[in-house]
């Protein structure tokens, strides 16, 4: 999972995306389709408009450029170096937040929405490319001599994966080979997050209780980590819970996917990303205010920096074994899930809404298209890696003159066979999802106003 991506429609139901662009004046001017539009804004009210719902939001798109390059790096053999484990984390929040947003927007708007043309926009942007790949990559893995039961099978068509992990575990035969099924944990964290949260969210939504929605979220977020604090003492207790955590296993490596796996200890993650959606929906003042501070990106990448290091000096002043378990790297996890979610929560809709450079970097043209295909990318390069084992010492420089190029190539092919040629079906189903053609990848026109830029913003303007 990585995610691991919440893969989402780049445009929300009832809006249209954007085209080719450039400044003028301190404005954002989109052409399509040979046609040109051109509006001014007060500065906010693209902060505003942006966050609810109704505009294309592009720079998220770049933050899963970067999430899944954090990913795929970290399983290329860059572990210790490059932590994937926080892309995963990314795309989680990333979900939530574009969902919640998607959710939000479309029910002012309509006054309701249909679950059932929901959930089948869902399976369509997401079961195509997920099943071409458990097909595909597992049955290359069994031709090559792997073996897959039928419960193996089974949790990853039915998007059990993660707990499958855990109560049996994805185990290759191959020496060196990676399981190609060992990606598919996140996928299924996200899809039971897609079966829970928007009923819970409409069901505030059509009592016009947002603020429960909200609440909703921070209890998720505060129980998840008591759990995830409690599961801690109880798989590492002499005698571990069965029933809680599935199986005891002295490997301290089941342990810790105990705590990184499960739905049941990473919902938190994407609930942290519909806080803010929440938040900013309740507030759309709250929006201006965000797109003006630099200093909260900042502070949040700085947060998130120094939750990779998160010490355990705390931990040794707690008594008798608490000390021990709370500053192993299990412990680590237990607490870092809680902080990176918290920094998201004011990363992500900074991101999306700041007029910095940076941001425009995250909009240029190579981070829109590896994030447009992050859903792709996040799946096949997982299948490239495992096959280039078989063909080379893993870590060997003619293992990676074999993994990335085969990477690039097959995520290209999921991308363009795949998830490219299910959007007629999707349109149907109501979402205007980009297909990633034309110069930046959208069908129709729309002007985005934004706040008032400098004309120097011009030599930044990745969309010229």
């Amino acid at each position: 999972m990585a995610p691991v991506p919440s893969p989402e429609d780049p445009s929300m139901p009832g809006t249209v995306t954007t085209g080719s662009a450039r400044w003028q004046r301190g404005r954002r001017v989109v052409a399509g389709a040979g046609v040109a539009f051109a509006t001014a804004a007060e500065p906010g009210e693209a902060a505003r408009s942006d966050l609810a719902g109704q505009g294309y939001l592009p720079a998220l798109d770049g933050l899963r450029a970067v999430a899944v390059l954090l990913v795929v790096a970290s399983h290329a053999g860059l572990e210790r170096a490059v932590p994937g484990g926080l892309g995963v984390t990314v795309f989680f929040a990333v979900s939530g937040f574009l969902i919640t947003r998607q959710i939000v927007a479309q029910h002012r708007r309509d006054g309701r929405v249909g679950l059932g043309r929901f959930y089948r926009r869902r399976l369509l942007r997401l079961v195509p490319a997920w099943l071409a790949y458990v097909a595909l990559a597992g049955g290359a893995f069994v031709l090559a001599g792997g073996w897959i039961g039928v419960g193996g099978w089974a949790a990853a068509l039915g998007q059990g994966s993660n707990y499958y992990q855990l109560a049996s575990g994805y185990r290759s035969v191959l020496p060196g080979v990676r399981h190609p099924f060992n990606i598919l944990w996140s996928l299924a964290v996200e899809d039971h997050f897609y079966l829970l949260w928007p009923v819970a969210l409409l069901a505030c939504l059509a009592r016009g209780r947002l603020g429960w929605a909200l609440g909703l979220c921070l209890a998720a977020c505060a129980l998840v980590l008591a759990w995830r604090l409690w599961l801690l003492g109880d798989c590492f207790a002499p005698r571990p819970g069965v029933w809680a955590c599935l199986r005891i296993e002295a490997n301290p490596a089941f342990r810790y996917n105990r705590l990184y796996l499960a739905t049941d200890t990473r919902l938190d993650s994407i609930a942290w990303g519909a806080v803010p959606a929440l938040l900013l929906a309740m507030r759309p003042a709250w929006g201006a205010r965000l797109a003006a501070a630099r200093a909260l990106p900042a502070l949040a990448l700085g947060v998130l920096a120094a939750s990779l290091a998160l010490g355990s000096a705390w931990a040794a002043t707690l008594p008798g074994e608490a000390g021990a378990v709370l500053g192993g790297p299990t412990g680590r996890e237990a607490l870092r899930t809680t902080v990176q979610g918290a920094a998201l929560a004011v990363l992500v809709p900074a991101v999306a809404l700041t007029t910095h450079r940076w941001r425009r970097a995250l909009e240029g043209r190579a981070a829109l298209a590896v994030g447009r295909a992050s859903y792709s990318i996040y799946l096949w390069h997982w299948g490239a890696f495992a096959l280039a084992d078989g063909l080379a010492a893993r870590g060997s420089a003619a293992w990676v003159a074999l993994a990335l190029p085969m990477a690039a190539g097959l995520s290209a092919a999921s991308f363009l066979g795949v998830e490219r040629p299910m959007l007629r079906a999707r349109r149907r189903a109501g979402s205007h999802a980009s297909g990633g053609s034309g110069r930046h990848g959208q069908e129709a026109s729309k002007v985005e106003a934004l706040p008032q830029t400098p004309p120097k913003a011009r030599l930044w303007n990745p969309l010229v």
